[in-house]
């Protein structure tokens, strides 16, 4: 999405803009960037170019694809500037990704209590209790600090 900003910032059209990024995506991110291609095909293709947006999330179908979709439509639909309004999806996907991470991370304390119940508190209590305990049993069996 930041790749589609830089171009429609760079003025770019938006088939241009397609095919950058289709190129781009081809590299690192196969199928996504053979979407792309297919949706820069059809954008000079088709006399709708609504369709050609509504064919990539359908072939997608994936929320965030889904809402590029949606900002291209209204773009185009009512004249807005595409940066701007590519760039404020931009920002929304990347508050929704930190938000799911804090989310993960704020789950981990609970997730992290049952192995340290079960691993390294045994462990803990060998170590402390471990030398008492054999002081404890010297201590029973007749074997003091000075007996031989």
């Amino acid at each position: 999405l930041d790749l589609l900003v830089i171009c429609a910032e760079a003025g770019l059209t938006v088939d241009a803009a397609f095919a950058r990024v289709a190129r781009e995506f081809g590299r690192a991110f196969p199928e996504l960037g053979d979407e792309f291609t297919l949706t820069s095909i059809e954008l000079s293709f088709l006399t709708e170019r609504r369709q050609a947006f509504e064919n990539l999330a359908y072939r997608v179908n994936l929320d965030s694809v889904r809402g590029v979709v949606t900002t291209m439509i209204q773009t185009e639909r009512y004249g807005t500037p595409l940066a701007s309004a590519l760039r404020v999806l931009s920002a929304e996907f990347r508050n929704e990704r930190m938000m799911r991470a804090e989310e993960k991370a704020a789950r981990l304390p609970a997730i992290m209590t049952v192995p340290l119940i079960l691993f390294i508190l045994p462990v803990l209590f060998v170590v402390i209790l471990g030398p008492a305990a054999c002081s404890i049993a010297d201590a029973f069996s007749g074997g003091g600090p000075g007996h031989k």
